[in-house]
């Protein structure tokens, strides 16, 4: 398969239009890259390191390295020249919404319980967020904006808010729209919070996602609010992902469980960021 045909198709119609798929290939960022490459991955089963820096103009050291990335991230498996699907592959949204249910549901009350009436939020299709949606009162005057059909049906067992369902294509693992349309739509908002699920938070204190398509629509959400609110539940923090969101002070508040470690959070807590410790007493 020719990489040219794993770019969105919005992206393969500007390309034909200018005549020059080659050198847009050649200029894509190190994440969209290695994001192109892992869809080809999931989509063919493997690749072959020269053949993919042949068709996308870069060196193979360079490829090599993105495959390595991809690989310390669970996300491929290597071999020698190449490599292929990961054994585990990508966990789908009903397969995380399983885990750590306790930590997800007091995260969720102790952030729920922050949101004043009348506010107007974007949310993204974490599981955390999901139970956020469930923890807000019956009662809250408010409107709530997303990308996940999961979260506006769960939105829509509360009388009094307002759903707004963002459209686009629906990606299969994240149950959640994607794409440019997507993000121009959300580009033109500006709303109050905006509650966003962690995927990782790395040494250095990066946001991180393990899904391209996501670490955009994340960025995109918390460029489009006033207030962002991160749910994390502690084996996200100090965690590896592929693709950089951007640092941890781009939020505003952190909200974990009692069981995150207390010298990552001073650290964070450090940056700026107001951290809130789900089940502690309120200060």
């Amino acid at each position: 398969m020719n990489a040219y045909l794993i770019l969105p198709i919005w992206a393969r119609f500007a390309i034909k239009r200018e005549g020059r798929a080659l050198s847009v290939l050649k200029d894509l960022s190190p994440d969209e890259r290695k994001a192109m490459i892992l869809r080809r991955i999931n989509e063919s089963g493997r690749v072959l390191a020269n053949a993919v820096a042949s068709e996308f103009g870069v060196s193979e050291d360079s490829i090599r390295r993105d495959l390595r990335e991809l690989a310390e991230q669970g996300l491929v498996q290597r071999f020698h020249g190449g490599a292929s699907r990961s054994r585990s592959g990508p966990r789908s949204f009903q397969q995380r919404a399983r885990d750590d249910t306790a930590g997800k549901k007091a995260i969720a009350a102790a952030a729920a319980a922050r949101i004043p009436a009348n506010a107007t939020m974007l949310l993204d299709s974490s599981t955390t967020v999901l139970e956020f949606v469930r923890a807000l009162p019956a009662d809250l005057q408010t409107c709530i904006i997303t990308g996940s059909p999961d979260i506006a049906a769960a939105a829509l067992d509360h009388p009094c808010c307002e759903v707004i369902l963002l459209g686009g294509s629906l990606n299969r693992l994240t149950r959640s729209a994607i794409g440019q349309s997507t993000l121009t739509e959300v580009q033109s908002m500006r709303v109050d919070f905006c509650v966003l699920g962690a995927c990782a938070v790395d040494e250095a204190l990066m946001l991180r996602a393990e899904n391209y398509d996501d670490a955009r629509m994340k960025l995109a959400f918390g460029q489009a609010c006033n207030e962002i609110i991160l749910l994390a539940t502690s084996e996200k923090l100090v965690k590896q992902g592929p693709f950089a969101i951007g640092p941890i002070s781009i939020i505003s508040t952190l909200v974990t469980d009692k069981t995150a470690d207390r010298s990552i959070l001073e650290r964070i807590s450090e940056t700026g960021v107001e951290v809130i410790v789900a089940g502690d007493p309120v200060k």
